[in-house]
C-alpha cells in the first residue's frame, strides 16, 4: 500500500512538473486548496448499521492546465451507529490522489473525478466505562461528477457527488467493498 501510495504521489509530481515546462496562460499551473463539508449516504448492510455520514475534506493540488486539476486530498468522515444500546461510530480518513477533468469554457462548468489511494478506517463502541475498537487500512477508490461556479479569478464554488469503494475485508465490515456515496459542496481557492 506504502508503495502504491508513493508511486501516486510521484506521478502527480511529474504531471505538474512536466505541464510547467510547457508554456501556458498564467491560469495554468496555479496551485490551490479546496476545502469541503460532505453528507456520507452509506449502502449496502452499512446502511442497516449506521446512519447518514457527516464530515469534511481538504486538499492541496495544482491545476495542470485549463481542463484538468490533480490534487492529493484528506479528510474525515463519521458515521453513527443505528438502534443500539452502545455509542458505536465507524470513521474513516481517505488519502487519495485525486484528477479532475473539466468540461465547458464558462463559469460554471460541470467535471468528472477520479481517485485512488487509502481508506484509514476505525469502529469504536463503547458502554460505560467498557470500549471496544478495531482498525484497519484498505484501498480506497472514487469516482464523481460536480460542478464548479467560478466567483472570481481566483475561488470557485463546486457541489459534487462521488460513490467510494472501500475495500475492507470481510473481517472488519459485511460488505465488500463497502460503498459509500459522499455529497460535499465547498470551495477552491487559487494559491498564486
Amino acid at each position: 500500500m506504502k508503495k502504491t501510495l508513493a508511486f501516486l504521489f510521484m506521478l502527480s509530481l511529474a504531471v505538474s512538473s512536466s505541464a510547467r515546462a510547457q508554456s501556458s496562460p498564467d491560469y495554468y499551473n496555479r496551485w490551490f486548496i479546496q476545502v469541503n463539508g460532505d453528507m456520507g449516504l452509506p449502502t449496502g448492510h452499512l446502511a442497516n448499521a449506521v446512519n447518514t455520514g457527516w464530515g469534511g475534506e481538504g486538499s492541496i493540488g495544482v491545476q495542470v492546465d485549463r481542463n484538468l486539476d490533480v490534487s492529493v486530498e484528506s479528510g474525515y468522515d463519521t458515521y453513527a451507529a443505528k438502534n443500539t444500546t452502545f455509542n458505536a461510530t465507524w470513521n474513516m480518513v481517505p488519502l487519495i490522489l485525486k484528477a479532475q477533468v473539466y468540461g465547458g469554457n464558462g463559469r460554471t462548468r460541470p467535471y468528472v473525478l477520479f481517485g485512488a489511494g487509502a481508506a484509514f478506517n476505525s469502529q469504536t463502541a463503547s458502554f460505560g466505562n467498557l470500549t471496544a475498537s478495531n482498525s484497519e487500512v484498505d484501498f480506497l477508490g472514487e469516482a464523481g461528477v460536480g460542478l464548479s461556479i467560478g466567483l472570481s479569478d481566483q475561488s470557485s464554488f463546486f457541489a459534487q457527488v462521488k460513490v467510494e469503494m472501500d475495500n475492507t475485508s470481510t473481517n472488519y465490515a459485511a460488505d465488500m467493498p463497502t460503498v459509500l456515496v459522499p455529497i460535499n459542496a465547498g470551495f477552491k481557492f487559487a494559491l498564486n
